[in-house]
């Protein structure tokens, strides 16, 4: 597959983020496709793994990134000219049923930027993503509860 530019360059700025629910793991690009393994191929007998039917991973979702329990954020390649919107997944749920969690990748880069930062600063993350971030939005609404996880562990 020919990685759009867009794509590449979200990659290769693979920001991680100390919540769980966020990116940790990143393809890298001379090696996108094994990325794609546990996804869209069986990891044992590369056999393809995708489907049509209601709650399969589909053939033209790529995986641009992972959280710590591979939880996959993925692009629907067929979506360039929405400048590829950022769905989630949780994984290991029986069936896959996306979460649109960015209009785009541009979005998306841009709001790891902003959790990024507040993660090296003393502003309280929670505050802060009741100002920027939708949470009614069932994976932004996760991604606060784990913050405040994270702050009463401290």
């Amino acid at each position: 597959m020919d990685i759009p530019q867009e794509i590449k360059n979200f990659i290769s700025r693979a920001v991680e983020l100390e919540n769980f629910c966020l990116p940790h793991f990143y393809p890298k690009l001379n090696s996108f496709e094994d990325f794609q393994i546990g996804y869209k191929t069986n990891g044992n007998t590369g056999e393809k793994i995708t489907g049509e039917k209601e709650g399969d991973f589909k053939e033209n979702w790529f995986v641009i990134c992972s959280g710590y329990s591979n939880d996959p954020f993925f692009i629907n390649i067929e979506e360039a000219n929405k400048n590829f919107p950022v769905y989630f997944a949780w994984h290991g749920a029986g069936s896959w049923k996306p979460i649109k969690v960015s209009n785009n990748i541009s979005e998306f880069s841009d709001q790891l930027d902003i959790l990024n930062k507040l993660e090296l600063s003393e502003k309280d993350i929670q505050t802060e993503m009741k100002s920027n971030f939708d949470l009614n939005n069932k994976f932004w609404s996760e991604v606060y509860i784990e913050y405040e996880a994270y702050d009463d562990d401290e």
